[in-house]
């Protein structure tokens, strides 16, 4: 694009409402403006303003500014100008990352507040210097509120977060005060356990009697148990927990932990009783089965879908070893578990394996027999000659109709090539983006490397460490990222041949493509980790229902649904 016919992007935000009431944007937008058309003479209709109101400038997830990038990532903007350095940014990589993308596509970047221009060397080395400052403001405005939260938490005022369940906000006391619709609901629930009620039956009973929960939503095991443990029931207010809602917990030293600032919602002693059990009992679970199942292979995880609710299936305990080594996991409906509103039966591996290694065999075997099947029914009887041991009955006509389409070239759209190019397309556009993002992402820790061993008052150690981590964190994500579409590229470009062969080369290595029955269990004592990334790349998801499978849906889309006598 010719540089007259690219814009200019005058980028304002202001981080409160005050300062929008006080019209610091109407102000911004005047004085940048007037210098378009005073000092850089730039026709009007090139300028385009770009305004982020009441948006924190610590990191960049703004939505005009997120809008503005991608035009000067795709090459339509020439100039970008702001009316103060930290209106754009006031986290220094953040900007060194921005930066690069202004570099990389020709864009002058101007502040007029600070009265430079990146068009020069000196305009650039200053910009730099002025940034770490304005981080190093932001951060101490940031360090300054955490440490007045925290002294309001030491004594015993509320630092405005949401209050639990059994609790209202009382705005006269400034202060959270029983609930009169939920603190006897709460009550009870402590009583139900001390009378040997779990969390899942405490929360099977409130969603059988319609009781919400603080956002009106159902009860699960989970909600139940975090209640029980907040020891704001019993008058104590505990504050800096967790990183976040639901982050990691931080470590003791640094959680405000104040007793009796609150009338307690239950006894202490009572309080105290159902936690001691709740303790005990998260003890037994994982010196039993719980615990090693996170450290398990489970080749279904993730592919089984409850033929009732809908939900997926998740592993509830991994089997004893058996005598020839086999150990298989077994799935339970998410919704049965942690809110009990599903009756849906558990399922084995012993079971789904055999059924779907043999059913997949069985597809590859229809493809290299197909120019002697002449109809549905050859082709019904060929994949059922395949399932031994099992009650099933038949395949349902329209998915046999469908894989003949498949095998005679006679497809819909989910087979034809052209949504499948331009989708391999997409993804490899994203690619390499990401790509390009990686290389940033590395050059920025190059710098902040370079900044931290060679210049002394750059930063401290505990500083660079925390940009490092954080850098180093999103580096990993884009990683993950480019080995997805790695991994979806079987997924997304399979047709006829694509499938198949993704299907006999695993056999072929496992030298089960005989046509006859397939031993699973010898397969997946041989290396589970193959088995389930085989099964990832072939299925999309298994429907099961009383135990049953009764339809599969392969990667490439072709359903099958099963008929049982």
């Amino acid at each position: 694009m010719p540089e007259k016919e690219k814009i200019v992007a005058l980028y304002v935000r202001v981080s409160t409402g005050y300062q929008v009431d006080k019209d610091s944007l109407p102000f911004q937008k005047k004085e940048l403006k007037n210098y378009c058309e005073h000092v850089l003479h730039i026709d009007k209709k090139r300028i385009e303003i770009f305004e982020d109101a009441g948006k924190s400038g610590k990191n960049t997830k703004r939505p005009a500014f997120e809008r503005m990038m991608e035009k000067v990532k795709s090459g339509q903007v020439s100039h970008v100008i702001v009316y103060k350095i930290d209106r754009i940014s006031r986290n220094l990589v953040d900007f060194s990352l921005m930066y690069d993308d202004f570099k990389y596509n020709n864009v002058t970047f101007i502040s007029l507040n600070e009265q430079f221009d990146t068009s020069s060397a000196i305009g650039e080395a200053i910009l730099k210097i002025i940034l770490v400052f304005a981080e190093l403001e932001r951060k101490l405005t940031s360090e300054r509120v955490t440490d007045v939260m925290i002294g309001r938490a030491q004594n015993g005022q509320w630092n405005g977060a949401r209050v639990p369940y059994g609790w209202d906000w009382d705005e006269e006391k400034q202060m959270p005060v029983h609930s009169k619709k939920e603190a006897q609901y709460g009550i009870d629930m402590y009583h139900r356990y001390l009378n040997g009620y779990s969390t899942l039956r405490i929360a099977r009973y409130n969603n059988e009697h319609s009781i919400p929960t603080k956002r009106g939503g159902e009860w699960s095991s989970k909600t139940v148990g975090d209640f029980l443990r907040n020891p704001i029931n019993k008058g104590d207010y505990r504050y800096n927990y967790r990183n976040s809602a639901r982050g990691k917990k931080k470590a003791k030293e640094e959680v405000v932990y104040i007793k009796n600032v609150f009338p307690p919602l239950i006894d202490p002693t009572i309080f105290d009783e159902v936690n001691r059990r709740l303790d005990e009992n998260y003890k037994k679970q994982n010196t039993n089965y719980m615990f090693p199942i996170r450290k398990q292979c489970n080749i279904f995880s993730g592919l089984i879908i409850c033929g009732k609710c809908g939900a997926h299936y998740q592993v509830c305990r991994k089997d004893e070893r058996r005598l020839d080594g086999f150990r298989p996991s077994n799935y339970v409906c998410t919704r049965k578990r942690q809110k009990a509103i599903c009756d849906s039966l558990n399922v084995s591996e012993v079971k789904i394996g055999p059924f779907m290694i043999n059913y997949i065999a069985a597809m590859v075997d229809i493809s290299q027999k197909r120019k002697k099947l002449k109809d549905k029914k050859e082709l019904e009887q060929l994949i059922l000659s395949h399932m031994q041991f099992t009650d099933l009955a038949g395949i349902a006509d329209d998915s046999l109709q469908e894989t003949m389409d498949l095998l005679y070239g006679r497809s819909t759209n989910i087979w034809s090539s052209s949504p499948i190019e331009k989708e391999s397309q997409d993804n490899e556009n994203k690619k390499n983006k990401l790509k390009e993002n990686l290389q940033k992402t590395d050059r920025a820790l190059e710098r902040l490397k370079k900044a931290y061993l060679f210049d002394d008052d750059a930063m401290d150690e505990k500083e660079f460490l925390e940009m490092k981590s954080k850098l180093e964190i999103d580096r990993v994500k884009i990683e993950n990222e480019i080995k997805d579409i790695d991994n979806d590229a079987i997924a997304n470009n399979v047709n006829q041949i694509d499938f198949i062969k993704t299907a006999s080369q695993f056999l072929i290595i496992h030298k089960i493509n005989s046509g006859e029955f397939i031993d699973y269990r010898s397969l997946a004592i041989l290396d589970e980790e193959s088995m389930k990334a085989f099964m990832n790349s072939v299925i999309d998801h298994i429907v099961v229902l009383n135990r049953q499978i009764s339809e599969i849906v392969f990667k490439n889309g072709l359903s099958h649904k099963l008929l049982y006598r």
